[in-house]
């Protein structure tokens, strides 16, 4: 799952358009968008952490694509694909974009948690899911409890560390682990205690010995690829934990004199707007994109984080602020659609259990009304 996440620490051919086909005899028809992506991973520069966005893709967004990108230097190419007989043009960044260290843990298909480390400034958050409007990148409260490394518990709990058989070439040895943890790269290493507010620890509660809830463990921890360290140990988290949440306004509201002056992608001009659940806020969808022909991308910027809005008696509550004056936050990404099945399973209980206390007053009135003879 570790592979599903990755960071490029230089976007080429940010945007890639089929700028007409030659007039050959015999001329084919326009290649595909996964062939334009095939015919520009041939570019010397082009590598497996590269990042690809397709103008007719993202026609919507194309404007606050060019206005974030504008900053890394942005510069005509043209590729020609002599196969298809297709010229490419693209615009490509050369400036390299600082890129953080992520932990991220898949809860289930529809939900995965993701610790940001090290962050400056913004960056590409790209998630190889196939891409869908309904993915939803929420921030959430920075609520881990750091212990230090020394500490009798951590050592106890590293004590017990052991590779999962046939996770050899996937999982991180205890030595690098070690590493993790000095560096601050890995947060939580203890399995967590099953929670009855989240139906997914429920289940995996049945048929589990009490003995074994009380002996520390640590699940799967992966070795570190692509910026990227998988952490089964990270919290499941209440199944409703991003309901009624927040949302991030980018859209300018200066008077009309400035109007022309405000930049939407500039973060200082953000309105935070509460929702009922005020801890939590979705991302905004302006900076979700289809990547790679087929993928997830969001466009993150963690200078966001330090919004007044976002303190709490003018203490941070979403970040960790590092002795390197790097951020450390959290977020949950969610199919919304989820939410649906999980509502429909709520209501479906409470019709049952009216019904089942219904019949079961029925009953008793029954017992209790004297028969007539």
């Amino acid at each position: 799952m570790f592979n599903r996440f990755f960071f490029p620490t230089l976007i080429i051919s940010i945007w890639t358009q089929l700028y007409g086909f030659a007039s050959f005899t015999g001329a084919q028809e326009p290649p595909s968008f996964m062939q334009t992506l095939a015919s520009l991973s041939t570019l010397r520069d082009f590598s497996v952490d590269t990042g690809v966005y397709f103008m007719k893709q993202n026609h919507d967004k194309n404007k606050i694509l060019q206005e974030i990108l504008f900053k890394y230097g942005l510069t005509e190419g043209t590729l020609w694909d002599q196969s298809k007989q297709t010229r490419i043009n693209l615009l490509s960044t050369k400036k390299q974009i600082s890129i953080p260290d992520i932990e991220v843990r898949k809860i289930h298909a529809a939900k995965y948690r993701i610790r940001i480390h090290n962050a400056r400034g913004d960056f590409p958050l790209n998630f190889s899911e196939s891409f869908h409007q309904d993915w939803r990148l929420y921030l959430v409260p920075w609520t881990f409890k750091e212990e230090k490394f020394d500490s009798i518990k951590t050592q106890k709990t590293l004590s017990s560390y052991q590779i999962l058989k046939g996770n050899e070439k996937t999982q991180a040895s205890l030595q690098s682990l070690k590493e993790f943890l000095k560096k601050r790269w890995v947060t939580d290493i203890e399995l967590e205690t099953p929670s009855s507010t989240s139906p997914y620890n429920f289940i995996k509660k049945i048929g589990r010995n009490k003995s074994d809830q009380t002996i520390p463990k640590t699940g799967f921890i992966s070795k570190k690829f692509f910026n990227t360290i998988q952490n089964e140990n990270l919290p499941t988290g209440a199944f409703w934990e991003t309901w009624f949440s927040g949302n991030i306004d980018m859209s300018c509201k200066t008077k009309n004199k400035n109007k022309e002056n405000c930049v939407e992608t500039n973060s200082d001009n953000w309105k935070v707007i509460k929702g009922f659940n005020s801890n939590v806020f979705e991302w905004p969808n302006a900076l979700h994109w289809r990547i790679n022909a087929q993928t997830n991308g969001w466009w993150v910027d963690s200078s966001f984080l330090r919004h007044p809005s976002l303190l709490k008696n003018n203490k941070p509550i979403f970040y960790r602020l590092n002795s390197n004056g790097t951020l450390s936050f959290e977020l949950v990404m969610e199919f919304w659609p989820q939410r649906l099945f999980y509502i429909g399973g709520i209501i479906s209980i409470i019709v049952l259990l009216l019904s089942l206390t219904l019949l079961f007053l029925r009953h008793i009135q029954r017992k209790l009304t004297p028969s007539i003879q």
